[in-house]
């Protein structure tokens, strides 16, 4: 007859230790990742400013020289950058400071290494779809801006 040796239940002080040590070690990750987040936040809110200001302040005088299809192409370009950076914005605010939620009592260590993992995901996935978001904000920025500069003429 063959004698298993198998290991005995873990001491719950080092549950403990290593629970505090995994809370940790994501709280760090996660304050790295929002404080990144923050800074593109701000990013997005700048370039939402800057649509609208340069909308505002030029108004029509900006493309009454164009074609009226121009007018209009310049019209989408700037709605979609608007749309674009207030997407982006409320993406890069979630990923830097998150949602608020009842979360669940884990009661197992592979379940809190688990969650405290999916969260530091959260925020990276929603930090890379706001700084992509920028860049395309910027790039419908520039379109409009081509166009108002080189459009067709009325």
């Amino acid at each position: 007859m063959a004698v298993r040796v198998t290991p005995g239940p873990t001491d719950p002080s080092e549950d403990h230790t290593l629970s505090e040590a995994v809370r940790a070690r994501t709280a760090d990750e996660l304050r790295e990742v929002r404080e990144v987040a923050a800074n593109w936040r701000t990013a997005l809110a700048a370039m939402v400013t800057l649509v609208t200001a340069v909308s505002v302040i030029r108004g029509r005088d900006t493309i009454v020289g164009l074609a009226s299809g121009a007018r209009v192409l310049v019209g989408v370009l700037l709605l979609l950058a608007i749309v674009a950076a207030s997407v982006g914005a409320f993406l890069a605010s979630r990923s830097a400071f998150g949602l608020p939620k009842a979360e669940r009592t884990v009661l197992r260590l592979t379940d809190l290494v688990a969650a405290e993992r999916a969260r530091v995901h959260r925020a990276v996935r929603d930090l890379r779809a706001a700084i992509v978001l920028t860049f395309v904000t910027l790039a419908l920025i520039v379109a409009a801006v081509g166009v108002v500069w080189y459009g067709p003429a009325a």
